[in-house]
């Protein structure tokens, strides 16, 4: 009778791990280190390990997560279960090598993807196929491919139009040119079933940083304005090079404007 109870006793616990475990993943709300600990408790619980000779999960965790398990703090992403179209990753949802400095360290070999609907960086926990929100507040900069981002937050940009993850497509002594680039969902109905959807609609903002000053840039025009000391000297570049401010070629035209002034102003 009394073995019976205990394994009934067993069973409850079990349950209970696995009611947790479930209501977490539902809800998406917490951490991966937390979920082991629920593991480890239950475990502990039912003396399936001996004591003598486990290893708790949790130092296990920390010891395959190689030292990056720093990175793995953050919340699980969020679920998109409704149907939408498009993407709210900034290109697709592949993640990228990179790098990124993290609470004043950097870490390296990274798999990192930029949730540009949210504004949430995502690193991938190979271990456990898996994936955690890095904590925006420990994010300095990061790099996915041969793309550049930095964290701007008020109090070092207090002249920022935003906080946020904003790509770096040049940097100099003098300027830098900054783009931002946000997915709104919106909703929108399907012309051939009539079911309400979802889609992911882009917008993107440039600016030339001067001085800590952020200067919104989109056409030749604003440009001119916002580098007055070479205007003879923009104006032949835009010619010669026939620069075009179009929303196909408005990036690398800013990027060679952008250039030409640290070239000229040294």
């Amino acid at each position: 009778m009394l073995d019976f109870l205990i394994i009934i006793g067993k069973g409850t616990i079990f349950l209970l791990f696995l009611l947790t475990v479930t209501k977490v993943i539902m809800t998406r709300s917490c951490t991966l280190p937390v979920l082991l600990s629920f593991l480890t408790f239950y475990l502990l619980s039912g003396e399936i390990l001996p004591a003598q000779n486990y290893t708790p999960v949790s130092r296990y965790y920390v010891e395959q997560s190689g030292g990056y398990s720093p990175l793995y703090n953050g919340e699980i992403p969020p679920l998109y279960s409704m149907l939408y179209e498009g993407t709210y990753y900034l290109e697709s949802d592949a993640y990228y090598p990179g790098t990124v400095y993290y609470n004043g360290k950097l870490y390296v070999d990274m798999l990192l993807n930029l949730n540009v609907h949210r504004d949430e960086l995502y690193v991938m926990i190979p271990e456990y196929n898996s994936s955690s929100v890095l904590l925006k507040a420990h994010v300095e900069s990061f790099t996915m491919g041969d793309m550049h981002f930095i964290n701007i937050v008020k109090e070092k940009w207090p002249k920022a139009p935003d906080q946020g993850y904003f790509r770096v497509l040049y940097s100099g002594n003098d300027i830098s040119l900054l783009k931002r680039t946000i997915k709104r969902m919106n909703s929108s109905t399907a012309a051939n079933d009539r079911k309400v959807a979802y889609a992911f609609e882009e917008s993107t903002s440039y600016y030339i940083v001067k001085n800590g000053v952020f200067y919104p840039v989109k056409r030749k025009s604003s440009v001119l304005q916002v580098l007055p000391g070479i205007r003879k000297e923009l104006n032949r570049h835009i010619r010669e090079e026939k620069l075009k401010f179009g929303k196909d070629e408005r990036e690398a035209s800013l990027i060679s404007c952008a250039m030409l002034y640290q070239k000229e102003v040294k």
